[in-house]
């Protein structure tokens, strides 16, 4: 896959993603009741506000929005629970929200929460995730390219007979069983020379990471690449390796390309990461709702595109 020259994250402008249009969407869904008639009114219901790039696209989402009086934002946090973000769909459907957006706490489980606003006619964005079904506007990434990138990088960088272990991120996911995919089939067809250590999940926690590698170190001797589902997962990892001098000619890779991930890559802890950019997922979100408070028609998918970020291009994606 060629993934082209890189563009820095501020001036990849909204033209640039990527519109699939299998099916639209009309805008205009039922009017609430606001304190005035012109107001949409959305609920937002978040997975996880604990989970680092979660908490960014919903944070970075608001600041969008709350100058804009044309819009009344109602926000949620399920803390990972898929019954407690159910419940709090249902309780947007009952007061009569204009739009939805939600971040799923689980792909397959969520899918009864976006059928009952489909009945009620009300229009849902899924941002982040993909629902599992339902009628539903995607904005999110493609993961299977991130975790193709991750491969493409490691393919030319790990030594021969090299030794790894992949660290996934959160079960239920399309974003963690995508990136795994991506990764994995893509590392397998290039270097079978390559030997896969071990091969279990983080959570995307960096507590859990950092864990989980303390562990990978006292089992095996010989580590040459540490790939992530996250960068919280392989900034965990890092530290373990560094606390166990065990990070020297080691390769992190992660997904996010979070400041402090860029900052690694810069000092040379991490090796790459793959941008995935939540700026673009949240002005995407806040596009889609203005087209749909002024009833227009909108595509299905929206697709931000992923950029790898290594030691080559990271000063165009560090904050200072």
């Amino acid at each position: 896959m060629k993934t082209g020259k890189p563009v820095k994250v501020a001036v990849i402008a909204l033209a640039l993603i990527a519109f699939t249009a299998s099916s639209v969407f009309a805008g205009g869904g039922r009017q609430g009741s606001g304190s005035a008639a012109n107001v949409f009114r959305v609920g937002y219901a978040n997975d996880n506000d604990a989970d680092f790039f979660r908490k960014l696209v919903r944070d970075t989402f608001e600041d969008m929005v709350k100058s804009d009086a044309g819009f009344n934002v109602t926000y949620t946090n399920a803390a990972g629970d898929l019954q407690t973000q159910l419940d709090h769909i249902d309780n947007f459907i009952a007061q009569g929200m204009n739009a939805i957006i939600v971040q799923p706490a689980d792909t397959a489980g969520i899918v009864p929460g976006i059928e009952k606003a489909n009945k009620a006619g009300i229009p849902v964005i899924s941002i982040i995730s993909r629902s599992g079904g339902g009628d539903s506007i995607y904005i999110g990434n493609t993961y299977l390219d991130g975790g193709i990138m991750q491969a493409e990088y490691m393919i030319k960088a790990l030594p021969s007979n090299a030794k790894i272990v992949y660290m996934q991120g959160q079960p239920g996911f399309d974003h963690s069983r995508d990136r795994r995919a991506g990764f994995l089939d893509t590392l397998r067809k290039a270097r079978p020379d390559v030997t896969l250590l071990a091969d279990q999940t983080a959570n995307y926690d960096r507590a859990e990471g950092m864990k989980l590698m303390e562990d990978w170190i006292q089992a095996y001797p010989q580590i040459d690449g540490v790939v992530c589902g996250n960068d919280q997962m392989a900034l965990g990892a890092l530290q373990a390796l560094r606390m166990a001098n065990r990070d020297r000619d080691v390769l992190v890779c992660g997904v996010d390309a979070t400041d402090e991930a860029c900052q690694e890559i810069k000092k040379g802890g991490m090796a790459m990461t793959v941008l995935q950019s939540a700026p673009l997922e949240a002005q995407g979100c806040y596009d889609v709702l203005k087209s749909l408070r002024a009833g227009e028609s909108v595509p299905k998918d929206f697709i931000i595109p992923q950029i790898p970020v290594t030691k080559d291009n990271v000063d165009e994606y560090l904050k200072n």
